[in-house]
């Protein structure tokens, strides 16, 4: 930590401080025209936020497991399987929040069957409480709305993650999971957020292009962290037995080119009811129980309790909760 204080007073542009002297001519040394300092308000910048990761929060805290669900491109069910895991994961017993991390293209209000009155719009803008944004639906979970056709949102800044971090900290610290619907692909948001969480999900199809960007996923997760657990629900699929079928490859895949291993959830086989069920209805694990599609995310639903669980809140460091990893892995993106 020595290098740190050192590096912590050079960066300092106090101007009060005593200029230094030229040892040759006895004259105070001139400040170079940005105000002080060799690096300039870029460097400036990029350090304040390496100083400000490698300080530690010693503290722990009570939270929740949390659970990324991703997917490589977008038209694979992710949303409608988010939504529905959540419900399921209420009804099991589990303090429940979903929050919806698309930025800019949010949905999750609209199949759950609510009508926020803010969103994560006005909560990073300062314009709301967690409090005021945070959403009862009435099948149960809690929902952290998204922003719908915001652009700012889908690029946020430095400080707005940091913002962002913080208070997914909070819902963490008063739930027994944390669901984050995110967008599809690999953009430095979505990455960061399957970074910052405990489990990703990766909905997928059994079509080749669905499985490659799957694998994308995967092999770029993987990449900055080796440790990661990815599971893996194939979704919209024709015939039983293709979903395993197609999760086989993937992991064969990625364990010859990543060296990670994978974990099947199960499949959900193509339902007509799901694409006939209109937005702002109540979710079909709701209003029709008993149908296929609905009896197969309850399996996942176990299924996931088991690999990813227990579901329930444990202590951890403060630095290595789910905000400190937010912290730390933005450094990197």
């Amino acid at each position: 930590m020595r290098n740190v204080s050192c590096l912590g007073g050079w960066l300092s542009t106090d101007q009060s401080r005593t200029p230094m002297v030229d040892r040759v001519g006895g004259r105070p040394e001139a400040r170079p025209p940005n105000g002080g300092g060799a690096l300039g308000p870029r460097g400036r910048g990029l350090f304040g936020r390496l100083l400000d990761g490698m300080r530690g929060d010693t503290s722990q805290r009570s939270e929740a497991c949390s659970i990324a669900i991703s997917s490589g491109k977008g038209g694979t069910g992710k949303s409608f399987v988010a939504t529905s895991l959540a419900v399921l994961l209420h009804r099991a017993g589990r303090r429940t929040t979903l929050v919806d991390c698309d930025f800019g293209l949010a949905a999750d209000h609209l199949l759950l069957g609510v009508k926020p009155a803010a969103s994560l719009q006005q909560l990073l803008a300062g314009k709301a409480t967690l409090a005021q944004v945070l959403v009862e639906t009435p099948c149960g979970p809690r929902l952290l709305p998204g922003a719908s056709g915001v652009r700012k949102l889908a690029a946020m800044t430095d400080k707005e993650t940091l913002t962002f971090a913080r208070e997914v900290a909070e819902v963490a610290a008063d739930n027994d999971v944390v669901l984050l619907d995110l967008g599809a692909g690999i953009s430095p948001a979505v990455v960061l957020t399957m970074l910052a969480a405990d489990h990703v999900v990766v909905v997928t199809q059994p079509e080749i292009a669905a499985l490659v960007d799957a694998y994308a996923v995967v092999k770029c997760v993987a990449q900055l962290q080796p440790n990661a657990r990815f599971h893996v629900l194939v979704n919209r699929v024709q015939t039983p037995g293709r979903g395993e079928q197609a999760f086989q490859k993937l992991t064969e895949v990625a364990r010859q080119h990543v060296g990670i291993s994978l974990d099947y959830l199960g499949e959900v086989l193509e339902d007509p009811r799901v694409s006939q069920h209109r937005l702002g209805q109540l979710p079909l694990v709701v209003t029709e129980p008993e149908a296929s599609t609905s009896v197969a995310l309850r399996g996942i639903a176990q299924r996931l309790s088991e690999v990813a669980g227990p579901l329930q809140p444990r202590l951890v460091d403060a630095e290595h909760g789910i905000e400190g990893r937010f912290r730390s892995h933005r450094l990197f993106l």
